[in-house]
């Protein structure tokens, strides 16, 4: 039996599981949204010439604080989100978009050393619980 997750959304209910764990660190937050594409290496289509999307995705719960890099020759890299959302409840935000620059190095041989270029570009939609809202 799985215990904290919804296997099928009711009538007008979105299909959601246990919360975030780094979630706990929000106790006035109910969900956090995300909406995002990543633009640079290891985008699109590897085997056509088709482009990467530049345009949000559907909105969907943040599992993580961190988003992974699609760069195959990134070390250590990927996108922290946490102090961004921090900001956003620290003045009372529900919804910014963000765009960041990968933390990572890169180990290929053209860019032996050097700092990876990937960014991702995110809408955050925060959902504070009842009577915690900013409005």
């Amino acid at each position: 039996m799985l215990r904290g997750f919804l296997l099928w959304p009711l009538k007008n209910e979105r299909l959601f599981g246990v919360a975030a764990e780094f979630l706990k660190a929000f106790p006035m937050l109910e969900d956090v949204l995300i909406e995002s594409w990543q633009e640079g290496m290891g985008m699109g289509n590897p085997y056509t010439s088709t482009p990467p999307t530049r345009g949000y995705g559907r909105p969907h719960s943040l599992a993580s604080r961190a988003i992974a890099c699609a760069n195959r020759s990134c070390k250590c890299g990927g996108f922290d989100l946490l102090q961004n959302i921090s900001k956003m409840v620290h003045e009372r935000l529900s919804m910014m978009e963000f765009v960041q620059v990968c933390r990572g190095i890169e180990d290929s041989t053209e860019r032996l050393g050097q700092g990876c270029v990937n960014m991702l570009h995110y809408r955050l939609t925060l959902e504070y619980t009842r009577g915690q809202s900013p409005e």
